[in-house]
Formats: C-alpha cells, sequence, structure tokens
C-alpha cells in the first residue's frame, strides 16, 4: 500500500475535498493520505486567498480527527516557488522507502502537462485520479509516460472558487457544499468578504 499525497491550496476546504479524500483512501493503492497546504500556488492568481493559518485550522476542523490522514505544512519549510515536482523530489529523498501517488482531480489530469517540469513528476510518482463533473476521465497524449490510476468516485459538483463568490455576494452555501464548522469558522473570520458572525 501506498501514500496518497492531495496538495492544493484548499481556499477553502470543501464536501467536494472532503469526498475525493474518501474516494483516493478508499482505492486498493493507499492506506494513508497526506494533506500538503501549498502557501501561495504559483500556477494560480487568487484575489481572496485566506492566511496559511486560517486554510490550515479548516483543513483540521474537517480532517483532524482522520488517523488515516496527515496534514502537512512541508511547502512552508522549503524554498519557493513551490512547484509540486519540487516538493515531490523533496519527499522522495527524505522518504526514500515509501511509494507516493500524486491524488489529483480529473480537471488537474487535462492541465498537468501546463506545469512547471510536468514531465519529471512521471519519474517520481503514479498518479491516482478522481473524477471531477463534467470533466472525462481520459489520459492526455501528453501524459504517456505517466502511469495513471482512476479510482471509483462519485464527483460533487462543488468549487471554492464557487464558494467564494457566494460568500462575497452574501449568500450562504449549503451543508452540501462546505462542513459546518468550516462555514461557521469562515464566519467568525470574516473570510472571503463574509458579513462575519451572526450575520
Amino acid at each position: 500500500m501506498g501514500t496518497g499525497l492531495f496538495l492544493g491550496s484548499f481556499n477553502p476546504v470543501h464536501r467536494g475535498h472532503e469526498k475525493m479524500v474518501s474516494s483516493f483512501l478508499d482505492s486498493d493503492l493507499t492506506d494513508e493520505l497526506w494533506i500538503i497546504l501549498t502557501p501561495s500556488p504559483p500556477h494560480k492568481h487568487i484575489r481572496e486567498l485566506a492566511s496559511f493559518r486560517d486554510r490550515w485550522n479548516m483543513l483540521e476542523l474537517v480532517f483532524g480527527n482522520n488517523d488515516t490522514v496527515h496534514l502537512s505544512d512541508i511547502e512552508q519549510r522549503i524554498p519557493s516557488p513551490h512547484y509540486t515536482v519540487r516538493t515531490l523530489a523533496y519527499l522522495k529523498s527524505s522518504y526514500p522507502d515509501k511509494s507516493f501517488y500524486l491524488c489529483i482531480g480529473g480537471d488537474t489530469l487535462q492541465t498537468l502537462s501546463s506545469w512547471y517540469e510536468y514531465e519529471k513528476i512521471a519519474h517520481k510518482v503514479e498518479l491516482l485520479v478522481a473524477e471531477r463533473p463534467g470533466v472525462p476521465l481520459s489520459c492526455p497524449p501528453e501524459l504517456e509516460s505517466f502511469e495513471v490510476h482512476y479510482c471509483d468516485h462519485e464527483p460533487v459538483a462543488v468549487s471554492s472558487t464557487d464558494i467564494r463568490k457566494k460568500l462575497g455576494g452574501g449568500k450562504t452555501p449549503g451543508t452540501d457544499e462546505l462542513n459546518p464548522a468550516v462555514m461557521r469558522y469562515i464566519r467568525t473570520k470574516g473570510l472571503y468578504g463574509s458579513s462575519g458572525p451572526g450575520s
């Protein structure tokens, strides 16, 4: 069994992430999952990026009691920019006896070839892919050198971008989109343009 690596900004963590974590762990390839929180993703320009600490706290609210999920701040401790290939190289050198699987959504699979030095990722990890709504589960020809696995997964039509838009527009995401504990945290901290406590 291997270790799944789920990297992202989780801005904020939502029900789609929760479902993906469950599906990655239910595969016959992994017996643990490391969620690696990215301080600032180099391939995204997110206008409303909550602080690393706030995003970490929200992840802890969701996964803190799950013994098979480990939250990692490793990208806080290695030089930026935080390109995935560099993070994977560090992990492979630090844990040479572990078998790692890079856990991604089907949408990421389609854009992986735009990542920095993406070809080198194939030499470091295999891919474990979960379906995303409206995205075909097909491997682009640019990734023919990758070992790709697909997990059984029922995709959830929710995204962090949509949640931030709702919050900024004064709307409250449903419990099918956001864990209630995360919603309370966002309100308490007034994140993403939300109105704050008591709203």
